[in-house]
Formats: structure tokens, C-alpha cells, sequence
């Protein structure tokens, strides 16, 4: 996924974080499967590996651009993504404490995902998630007081990506 500052081409996205760099923005239109490992061990291993989709339909995101009384612009952006695990090698999905873990240990994986992909839109200049239009919409005082291409980069953004594991298909 190509990324842009203006018209010039700054840099990429890998296949893995373009699915989730498009929930985040709120424009999904089709299924988004992710695989994660979520156990040490051999890469080779599928034992350490879990498959899951996300139920497009109910996906709640909201973005929220805030701005501290010393200037700083802060950005909240919490997912909430309702699961069904395609595949897992370990089962043992009937017990409600492992999909608790499960949806802890996801949660903390998305979430440091997604906090990649910020970065690498920041150093790319790109404002793919259109805080300097809220700014515009909603903060013009401050908006008219900051260089925008300078400021992007010392944006504070606080993603929070919650996973649900609400179905398990054939699985046990």
C-alpha cells in the first residue's frame, strides 16, 4: 500500500498491515482475515499460529483529534473488532478463560500493530487518517497557528484495537 505526503509517493505498507491500516480508517468493505503467532516457538510451527476474521458488519471505530491547552494535538483511535477464529491448532476454544487470553493477547498484538502503522505514516509525512481536516473542521485557531508539515510528526496518537472472540465456526 503506497503512501503519499501531497502528490510525492514517501513510502509503503506491508500486504498484513494494509488490512488493518483499512479498518483503522473506517472504509472496509470486505472481510479482513489476519494470521498471528501467539506462541513461542518454531515459525515452521502452525501449532503457534491463530487465523481469524473479522465480522465486517460490526466493526465500531471512532477517531477523536483533541487539543491540549499547550498546544499538543492528541488523537484517540479506538477499534473495537468482533472475531471468529478460522483456524487454531490448540482448540480448547469451549473455555471461557482461554478465549479471554485469546482476546487479551490479541488486543495487545493489533494494538502494537497499529501503533506501527502510525508510525509509519508519521515519518511519511501521511495523514491518511485526516487530522488536519478535524483541525480545520473543528480547531481553526489552531489549525491557522501551526505548520502542519512540521507539527504531523509530534502528533500523539493513542490507538486502541479490542478483539472479541464471538464465534469459532467448526472449531471445538
Amino acid at each position: 500500500m503506497a503512501l503519499f505526503h501531497g502528490q510525492k509517493f514517501t513510502g509503503s505498507l506491508s500486504n498484513e498491515q494494509g488490512v488493518l491500516y483499512v479498518l483503522m480508517t473506517g472504509k472496509w468493505k470486505n472481510t479482513a482475515r489476519f494470521v498471528k503467532r501467539i506462541h513461542p516457538g518454531s515459525v515452521g510451527d502452525v501449532q503457534n499460529f491463530i487465523t481469524y476474521q473479522a465480522n465486517i458488519q460490526n466493526i465500531k471505530r471512532s477517531l477523536k483529534v483533541k487539543v491540549q491547552r499547550d498546544g499538543q494535538i492528541d488523537v484517540e483511535l479506538n477499534l473495537k473488532l468482533p472475531v471468529d477464529i478460522v483456524e487454531y491448532a490448540r482448540n480448547h476454544l469451549q473455555d471461557k478463560a482461554n478465549v479471554r487470553r485469546l482476546n487479551r493477547q490479541l488486543s495487545e498484538i493489533m494494538t502494537q500493530d497499529a501503533e506501527q502503522i502510525i508510525r509509519t505514516l508519521q515519518e511519511n509525512g501521511c495523514d491518511a487518517f485526516g487530522v488536519g481536516r478535524q483541525l480545520i473542521a473543528h480547531h481553526p485557531v489552531v489549525w491557522k497557528s501551526v505548520d502542519w508539515n512540521k507539527e504531523y510528526p509530534n502528533v500523539r496518537f493513542h490507538p486502541q484495537v479490542t478483539v472479541d472472540i464471538v464465534g469459532n465456526g467448526i472449531l471445538n
